[in-house]
């Protein structure tokens, strides 16, 4: 029975992420974007911590349906090997590492991130953007800690569950996410601490949501995130002094560093 379960939450799964690379889901796409704006700041030292780990070394990117292999191919990385669950996107992304030519290093597969088809300690690093809160992460954890090598790194942007005015918006839009999305709570933080080594979660997004209001007045764009870029200073302010405040977060920057093997 629970063969079963996981085969219909894979191929659900899979469904939803090939209707979003086949741009199936544009309409809910858009109406998400006009907050995305919120998230910029993390984004940035997301892709800055990518930039800085991937020179050299073996990368996994889990989740490649929205791209990530090339760019890390084309910048320095020794190999990169996209995994998704989406045919249609892998399919996508091998035709598009073809035309620019790095067949020699980088390729990309239909997978399952739970569960990583890999030779054990054969990678330097894993990263992925929204795409652990859609796993079993006790099974991704086991699984992504065995595919590193000794000093292995993960370094990943997710949501968090506790704000409420971000848990009652994913109420009323359910079609813009499958049935089991689970932003990270604390119990998840304690999972990931059993495989590696070296846990650090920063939050983004706690009081800066309060500019969003002014995302439905037209002309208001300005104000709107000279207010965020204010409000980002609080949340730092209030992160650094009471740091569980990261739960209320909407996203999160996670890097996990050294598997127990």
């Amino acid at each position: 029975m629970a063969s079963q379960d996981l085969q219909t939450r894979l191929a659900a799964e899979a469904e939803f992420q090939n209707k979003r690379s086949t741009g199936q889901l544009d309409e809910f796409e858009e109406r998400r974007d006009k907050f995305y704006y919120l998230a910029d700041t993390a984004r940035k030292e997301y892709m800055a911590r990518i930039h800085e780990l991937t020179q050299g070394n073996r990368v996994i990117v889990v989740g490649c349906a929205d791209g990530g292999v090339t760019p890390l191919a084309r910048g320095g990385a020794k190999s990169v090997l996209g995994i998704d669950i989406a045919d249609a996107a892998i399919a996508k992304l091998n035709q598009a590492i073809q035309d620019e030519g790095l067949a020699d290093r980088a390729n990309a597969i239909v997978g399952n991130a739970e569960a990583l088809d890999v030779p054990e300690s054969s990678h330097d690093l894993i990263c992925c953007t929204g795409v652990l809160h859609h796993l079993d992460i006790e099974a991704s954890m086991q699984s992504w800690s065995k595919a590193l090598d000794e000093g292995g790194k993960v370094i990943m942007m997710e949501p968090m569950a506790y704000n409420p005015i971000i848990a009652g918006y994913r109420l009323m839009t359910p079609a813009m996410r499958t049935d089991d999305e689970h932003p990270l709570v604390p119990k998840d933080i304690r999972t990931m601490k059993r495989y590696f080594e070296k846990v650090h979660v920063r939050g983004y997004v706690l009081t800066s949501l309060a500019s969003a209001v002014f995302s439905y007045l037209p002309g208001m764009t300005p104000v709107r995130n000279g207010l965020c870029k204010l409000l980002e200073t609080v949340d730092r302010g209030l992160l650094a002094v009471i740091p569980p405040l990261r739960y209320l977060c909407w996203t999160s920057v996670i890097t996990l560093e050294n598997p127990k093997k």
